[in-house]
């Protein structure tokens, strides 16, 4: 049962007089405000407030004090002495009206102000009462303002109570045909008459069966729709807020973010959150909600616990599409994500987790650029894992359970939210799969480099990419290669390569098939460098090692008879 009480705000305390309630009766708070103490006590006493079905709820001296009150106890009717020290009371409307453009106000005047009565009237007060004030007189607008009143909370019941999924049909009705350009509803369609209008679209990612959806939705009607804060909604990604209290800071924007969290906590929901821009009409509510979608499709790259505005910086979708270049309109050049994927399989190849972090960072700086959409993003992302897990199968093809990695790690790609969710799993993936390749190598850099190039000799390496892989400033790094191995990083690969080479023409493969395999290209650059190092070209090579073999075998075969 409501406890209702009188207040006196006197600016220093509030003082509660005595209890004043009705059982089973529904109460119209009323706040009186003059500056003459004999005025306010008279009134209090003069009329049987609750036979009206009204509650003096609390007094005020002056127009100060009758603002902070005001928004303490939210009067249904505010009774205002017009002129006053300080602070007049057409000034306290008026600025009361900036924030509950629907107060109701009687105003007390004397026969000398009766002018300025009228200028009051046209502020959009409910009427005014000459002092001394007529008991008949008051009453008399009491039963007529308390029947306004009562008109006002049915329908303000059929909205925000027992008919909230008419509100939210209408607000829904009201969205799809603006954006369909079939017009909207006019505010009395609605019965909404707010200053401002502002819509906030919720991303909810939970595990939930139809049953906890609901309770969840109604838990934010509870909060918005019953306290006449706004409206819940439902739209293809989530929820909706139509609200009339603006999102306009990052403070106001943490706030409601920060309550809607508490407000859903029990459920573990994962949530994002945009606001459009508040709008003066329901006309333009389409407006704000087509803002607010748009935000919500670029949450991927919105890491803060926070709501997004509408008036943060956006980003800019990538042009390469529209322009058929490699290049983007504003000079971001195409990521190479073959040269990406060999980076992330270098560092894993050499079992180094600092290397992969490096990677996934340079794949975030060189992908999100150019592709921008989450989609896109996760596509490009899962193209570099392919590549780098397909070649580390292939030199590993005793770890029969990289391939199974591989498919686990590019389903979950798909099953982040955000980029800093993603990030975060692939970098929890690799490092997994190095420790399971043998963990984190305690070599040198030079031992790792060797080491590398003779294990991958057909790979396309290069001091550049591998000073990347190591972080080293790549002109160092071949000093250091070199005072290592008393050559240069090029003439050591050719050296590695051309044994490799010799190997397999050995083991019978062509002159063609060799050169690919050990990392050259061009075949007759193979020839060369063949040449130089072993003094025959390769097939030379291969014609004497064959004549060798058949003379060996021979050799034998005379020996056994």
């Amino acid at each position: 049962m409501p406890d209702y009480r009188l207040t006196v705000c006197t600016g220093k305390e509030q003082r509660f007089l005595s209890p004043c309630q009705q059982e089973g009766t529904s109460m119209y708070k009323v706040l009186l405000v003059d500056d003459e103490p004999s005025i306010r006590e008279g009134l209090t006493t003069i009329i049987d407030w609750e036979k009206y079905s009204f509650q003096v709820m609390a007094t005020a001296g002056s127009g100060r004090e009758a603002i902070a009150c005001f928004n303490e106890i939210k009067p249904d009717l505010t009774i205002i002495d017009i002129r006053m020290p300080g602070m007049t009371g057409l000034e306290v409307i008026e600025e009361i009206r900036q924030h509950e453009p629907d107060a109701h106000f009687l105003i007390l005047s004397g026969y000398a102000d009766f002018d300025y009565a009228k200028k009051a009237i046209s502020f959009g007060v409910d009427g005014y009462l000459l002092k001394p004030v007529d008991e008949e007189e008051i009453i008399a607008e009491l039963e007529r303002i308390a029947g306004q009143l009562h008109q006002e909370q049915e329908t303000q019941a059929r909205y925000a109570g027992e008919d909230t999924a008419y509100r939210e049909h209408q607000i829904e009705a009201l969205l799809y045909d603006s954006l369909q350009g079939k017009g909207s509803k006019e505010e009395d369609g609605l019965g909404l008459h707010w200053p401002q209008y502002q819509v906030i679209l919720l991303e909810i990612h939970a595990t939930l069966d139809l049953q906890r959806g609901n309770e969840m939705k109604r838990k934010l009607i509870e909060a918005f729709d019953q306290k006449n804060r706004g409206i819940v909604f439902s739209y293809h990604s989530g929820l909706g807020l139509l609200i009339k209290e603006a999102v306009t800071q990052n403070t106001s924007s943490q706030n409601l973010y920060d309550e809607l969290q508490t407000l859903l906590e029990e459920w573990n929901v994962h949530m994002y959150a945009s606001a459009g821009e508040p709008v003066q009409s329901t006309a333009e509510i389409a407006r704000s909600y087509t803002q607010a979608s748009s935000l919500m499709a670029e949450r991927f790259l919105f890491t803060e616990q926070r709501i997004k505005r509408w008036d943060e910086g956006r980003l800019s979708p990538s042009s390469a599409e529209s322009n058929g270049m490699g290049v983007e309109a504003d000079g971001v050049q195409e990521p190479d994500e073959v040269e990406l994927a060999d980076k992330l399989y270098y560092a894993l190849d050499i079992r180094s987790s600092e290397s992969v972090m490096r990677v996934l960072g340079e794949m975030e700086e060189r992908l999100i650029p150019y592709h921008w959409t989450e989609q896109a993003i996760k596509t490009a992302f899962s193209q570099v894992f392919s590549l780098a897990f397909n070649k580390l199968a292939a030199a590993n093809q005793h770890m029969q359970s990289i391939m199974q990695d591989h498919s686990v790690l590019i389903n979950e790609v798909y099953h982040q939210f955000t980029m800093a969710d993603l990030k975060a799993m692939a970098a929890e993936h690799l490092n997994r799969l190095i420790h399971r390749m043998g963990g984190g190598s305690t070599d040198t850099v030079m031992k790792q480099m060797i080491d590398f190039i003779q294990r991958n000799p057909g790979e396309n390496l290069k001091l550049e990419v591998l000073a990347e892989v190591f972080n080293y400033n790549s002109s160092y790094l071949g000093k250091l290669f070199k005072n290592h191995t008393g050559e240069s990083f090029n003439a050591f690969l050719d050296k590695v390569r051309i044994e490799k080479a010799k190997v397999l023409l050995d083991e019978g493969l062509k002159v063609h098939q060799v050169a690919s395999r050990v990392g050259y290209a061009n075949v007759d650059y193979f020839h060369g460098k063949f040449k130089k190092y072993v003094g025959e070209s390769p097939s030379a090579y291969k014609q004497s090692r064959s004549q060798s073999h058949t003379r060996v075998t021979n050799h034998h075969d005379n020996e056994d008879e």
